[in-house]
């Protein structure tokens, strides 16, 4: 934990905010994950319970496999969003202002903003701060705070805490499987989380289309360096054709880190925005693609990062496996020394 105040300081400035305030937001990072979205859930359905108004709003939809935990009302995307403008804003998951999206334009100059998060590259841009990269995930910390506020951790809550440590755990496969981690996933299953809606609605009922898309985007799959890196493709004409929202392609990136002998794996998706490729990267054997990301204005976790670059997906790729190919060797060179 890189905040200096300390657990315990961060709970106490929190909790003073939330008893003083009366109007919130809750927003997470673009394209947001069951991570960002689970803790924006509990968060929304804790502040609720206290009477609080309280709003989510987002930048981008929901995706389909998490809908199934959003709340009835309360729950908004831009540019709809609440008349009333808030007090305070809890931004959750999100290293930078920047991920927040469009949103960070609706903020008031005069919010106060408590920044939540477990990204490495988190750039310390709230008022308050709590920041714990030894976490496995934003909704791990969101559960510390409700436990030290007393607040009751009721089934709903559970579910969507659940919903954000199992996603950002890869299922307990990553290695930010924690004993921590486990033990928060027990105290949510003794507190009613739904497992098994939650293991059916996120793992287990794929549309006929996503799964076709899937096939596709298999089809892309390419090694390089050695086999080490291998890169897949997702295009705008793909998505078109298999009528599935990006959003809905998340576990994509998975996909070429999961080859036998890969220690890089790339998602290459061409974005709406003309000419621009997102980049996601996942890693083990303990490469850092964090450090990749970084170098092209993104950032993330050292096992998993993400980028956004300008240039078509050719172009784009091949600047990545350039600093990827550089980095695997310099790593070769260190280890051999």
């Amino acid at each position: 934990m890189k905040d200096n105040t300390g657990i315990k300081a961060c709970v106490e400035n929190i909790y003073d905010v939330i008893k003083r305030y009366h109007r919130f937001f809750i927003t997470t990072h673009v394209r947001a994950d069951g991570d960002g979205i689970g803790s924006e859930i509990a968060l929304f359905r804790a502040l609720a319970g206290m009477e609080k108004s309280v709003f989510i709003v987002n930048d981008s939809v929901v995706p389909q496999i998490y809908k199934f935990i959003t709340p009835a009302t309360g729950l908004y995307v831009y540019p709809d969003l609440p008349k009333d403008s808030p007090e305070v804003v809890f931004a959750l998951d999100s290293p930078t202002m920047e991920r927040l999206g469009k949103i960070q334009e609706c903020i008031p100059n005069d919010a106060i903003i408590i920044n939540i998060d477990h990204h490495i590259s988190n750039e310390y841009f709230g008022t308050i701060n709590w920041v714990a990269e030894n976490v496995c995930a934003t909704g791990e910390i969101i559960l510390i705070l409700l436990k030290k506020m007393n607040i009751d951790i009721t089934p709903d809550i559970a579910t969507a805490l659940y919903v954000s440590i199992v996603t950002d755990t890869g299922r307990f496969t990553h290695s930010n499987t924690t004993p921590d981690a486990l033990r928060a996933a027990a105290f949510l299953i003794e507190r009613g989380a739904r497992h098994g809606e939650i293991s059916k609605n996120v793992y287990n009922t794929n549309p006929f289309n996503l799964i076709q898309l899937h096939a596709r985007v298999l089809n892309t799959v390419k090694l390089h360096a050695g086999d080490r890196i291998a890169t897949v493709w997702l295009t705008k004409e793909m998505l078109e054709k298999a009528h599935v929202n990006a959003i809905d392609t998340q576990e994509f990136a998975d996909i070429p880190v999961s080859i036998d002998g890969v220690t890089v794996g790339v998602l290459l998706r061409e974005m709406t925005k003309p000419n621009w490729v997102k980049v996601s990267l996942r890693s083990r054997n303990g490469f850092n693609v964090n450090d990749i990301a970084k170098k092209f204005g993104g950032g993330g976790h050292k096992y998993a990062a993400g980028c956004e670059i300008q240039g078509s997906i050719e172009e784009v790729q091949q600047l990545i496996l350039e600093e990827l190919e550089k980095a695997l060797m310099q790593k070769s060179t260190s280890a051999s020394d």
